[in-house]
């Protein structure tokens, strides 16, 4: 039998309410189509919505919770329990939420992520429970009495669409399990994370509704990115806009610029004033990535923005004050770095205000398959690639693999499977681990980066020059480079002369 024949026997006319469009359920058969067609009724009463569904059983049992926030919320856990007054209810009902509620760990969860008002309603089959909808707001009196009716009237119609969700879910898991394949999702939830990454996001939701400063840790590839993006969105200052700056990806003369804005002038190509990002990011957030690239000079204007909350624009004298919160994100040691001279120590302390650190791929094994789900179903929609799961057999291998890139290169792993796949299930091979050097080889293992190995070399030359750069017996002849090369390289390299006289 078709699935939306089935549901139409399951509800028959009298249980059903209004049903101005059967052909809109018919076709729905997934979450975000779901998601779709409730916002279609309710889009001439509210442009902006914010939902939750709960597929519950009659004692509040989660099975299924399935979300669409608008940006608006970050959920990074939902209960698997909550209490029966939540589909008690036969007609909507408004619930204003103005404290945490010890006794229910759901509106606890509501209010704590910045929702103020939550309009609810059950979803029942023949007086039986199905779950609930919730449209959630961050203010006060966001639901008028014309939008508590069209929920009311579209409740039978919402609830044959989530049972057609459903069943269709309950389907090709089933066939799923008898291949053993991975099915693709595409995740809802802003984090993706077990065990190993709970201590973060637990951090994240304790500092993202106050307005401190915020240092995320951790190697290449680990989602800093995605943390600070997070934050932003959990914080009052969402509303605003989260300005981005790679302090790696600048060079070191428009970096001042970059972060600070320049007047008409100021310097040979100027020939308009520029705002610079903290003026850009007033009363929001100021994300800088990298942050530990910073040359040395940059990093005394830096603390003094963040310390003063003000800021003067390169070539000029007036003193702007700003309100910003900082986000900033390192792959470095930057206590290591303290030591080595390249990162001011008053400024570590300044942005050392709620350090969370980020664990590796290679520590959260657990969270690899929900990963796979969901980058494989990004994937195949973007390219529009017709896969309906991950082969179980490459898993083991995906697991065993150190992944030093993290979950950047297990992004671009998948997406090259997706791209060139001949199969619905799509195999994910991992790249050969790295060659381990023999007892043959004869060059030693690099033991440092080539901006340290660089730097060394360049302060060593200026020790043999007494600290000369220009001129026959200066470095830079001696390095065979243009003094005006050199001088970039240790600008960029924070080499001071403090590195060269000993």
């Amino acid at each position: 039998m078709e699935l939306f024949g089935l549901l139409q026997w399951l509800l028959p006319g009298n249980n059903t309410g209004f049903q101005p469009d059967h052909d809109a359920v018919k076709g729905i058969k997934n979450e975000e189509e779901l998601m779709a067609f409730i916002q279609s009724v309710l889009r001439p009463y509210l442009h902006t919505i914010s939902m939750l569904i709960g597929i519950a059983d009659a004692n509040g049992a989660i099975a299924f919770w399935w979300m669409h926030t608008e940006h608006a919320f970050l959920f990074p856990e939902l209960p698997e329990r909550v209490p029966a007054a939540w589909f008690s209810n036969t007609t909507s009902n408004i619930l204003e939420l103005n404290a945490p509620d010890r006794r229910d760990a759901f509106q606890t969860t509501l209010f704590k992520n910045g929702v103020k008002e939550v309009l609810i309603h059950s979803l029942q089959i023949q007086q039986k429970n199905l779950g609930f909808l919730c449209l959630l707001s961050d203010t006060k009196n966001t639901f008028p009495v014309a939008v508590q009716a069209i929920v009311n009237t579209s409740a039978g119609l919402f609830v044959a669409a989530c049972l057609q969700v459903l069943l269709i879910q309950l389907t090709e898991e089933h066939r799923q399990k008898m291949t053993g394949a991975l099915p693709l999702a595409v995740i809802k939830a802003e984090m993706i994370g077990g065990a190993a990454l709970q201590p973060a996001l637990r951090l994240l939701s304790q500092v993202a509704p106050t307005p401190a400063t915020v240092l995320l840790t951790g190697e290449t590839g680990t989602g800093k990115e995605l943390f600070a993006a997070a934050i932003h969105q959990a914080s009052p200052r969402r509303r605003q806009q989260m300005v981005k700056v790679n302090c790696a990806a600048l060079p070191a003369q428009l970096i001042e610029s970059e972060l600070f804005g320049h007047e008409k002038g100021a310097f040979t190509g100027a020939l308009q004033r520029r705002i610079g990002k903290f003026e850009l990011a007033d009363k929001g957030t100021l994300f800088l990535d990298e942050v530990g690239e910073l040359p040395l000079e940059l990093q005394a204007k830096l603390l003094r923005a963040i310390q003063e909350k003000e800021i003067e624009r390169l070539g000029g004298n007036e003193t702007i004050k700003v309100d910003v919160r900082i986000i900033a994100a390192t792959n470095r040691n930057l206590e290591n770095e303290i030591a080595a001279g390249r990162f001011r120590e008053d400024l570590y302390y300044r942005l050392f205000v709620f350090p969370i650190k980020l664990p590796p791929l290679r520590e959260r094994l657990d969270d690899i398959p929900l990963l796979l789900q969901h980058i494989a179903g990004n994937a195949a929609r973007r390219y529009e690639r017709h896969i309906k799961g991950i082969d179980p057999a490459c898993i083991p291998a995906l697991l065993a693999y150190r992944w030093p890139g993290n979950i950047r290169e297990l992004e671009n792993l998948v997406e090259r499977a997706v791209i060139a796949a001949t199969d619905p299930y799509i195999m994910i091979v991992p790249p050969q681990s790295r060659r381990v050097a023999s007892s043959s080889d004869t060059s030693p293992p690099p033991t440092t980066s080539l901006a340290d190995a660089e730097r060394t070399t360049i302060i060593q030359a200026l020790r043999q020059c007494n600290g000369k750069i220009r001129g026959p017996q200066g470095a830079a002849a001696m390095l065979d480079i243009k003094p005006t090369t050199l001088e970039a390289r240790m600008k960029k390299l924070g080499i001071v002369k403090e590195h060269v006289l000993r």
